[in-house]
């Protein structure tokens, strides 16, 4: 599946391929009101959302922001939400979204990367996922 996978920048086109996968991480949305959220936010250039994207067809999003540490003069990013489609998934889809965004982790220079993880049922895998990441 990872073959002829592109990451790149959310553009406004995405909007309404992302709203069913933004709906199974439990944000019921709708479109517009998801497509004016987007820009408000990614106006913002401490926010980015990264989409994964095959054949032209969205298969998965991670939403991350940089942040700064009270304590110091260091920041880090946090991973606000990521979703793979739910016929890609276990393809290794998630990994490469995690991965570029570590990769902008680093280059920035940031100390961590942090992010939240509900613990229920339905989401034990994507905190196994996450544990390996």
């Amino acid at each position: 599946m990872i073959d002829r996978l592109t990451v790149q920048e959310y553009e406004k086109e995405d909007t309404k391929v992302l709203l069913p996968l933004y709906k199974a991480l439990g944000y019921l949305v709708e479109k517009n009101e998801l497509q004016s959220r987007l820009r408000d936010i990614l106006v913002n250039p401490a926010y980015g959302c990264l989409v994964a994207e095959k054949e032209s067809q969205l298969l998965g999003f991670i939403d991350y922001t940089k942040l700064y540490f009270f304590e110091s003069t260091a920041f880090y990013y946090r991973i606000l939400a990521l979703a793979v489609s739910r016929n890609a998934r276990r393809q290794g889809i998630a990994t490469v979204l995690m991965d570029k965004v570590k990769k902008i982790v680093s280059q920035d220079g940031a100390k961590a990367m942090a992010l939240n993880n509900g613990v229920n049922d339905e989401r034990l895998a994507a905190h196994a996922f996450y544990q390996n990441h």
